[in-house]
């Protein structure tokens, strides 16, 4: 019988915000204790799961604010311009009202 081997590697990330000198990204709170967590799906149909889902976990393990679910921001096809232009009001509302933002793309 043959030995079979694998080898399986860790990445660590590296962050843009934490990399990148001058770097134009929001930076990341120390704790997500009494923030407001947005959660943004796209237009995949469980997007939605998933995000429900990592909300509840995050929401068990810090004190949340409050968490807000945005509505599938998305709009396909695009006939007209960019598809961040399509969208830039919805995230710029989201970003008023949330400290930090998970999104998912779900099928």
């Amino acid at each position: 019988m043959t030995a079979l081997s694998m080898t399986m590697l860790s990445p660590t990330p590296v962050y843009r915000d934490e990399s990148a000198a001058g770097s134009k990204l929001a930076p990341r709170p120390s704790t997500l204790e009494g923030k407001v967590l947005g959660l943004l799906p796209n237009w995949r149909p469980s997007a939605v799961h998933i995000l429900e889902a990592l909300g509840a976990l995050v929401g068990e393990r810090f004190r949340l604010k409050n968490i807000v679910m945005e509505q599938r921001v998305l709009q396909v096809p695009i006939t007209e311009g960019k598809l961040i232009d399509s969208v830039r009001e919805k995230l710029d509302d989201l970003a008023r009202r949330a400290d930090v933002v998970i999104t998912a793309s779900g099928d």
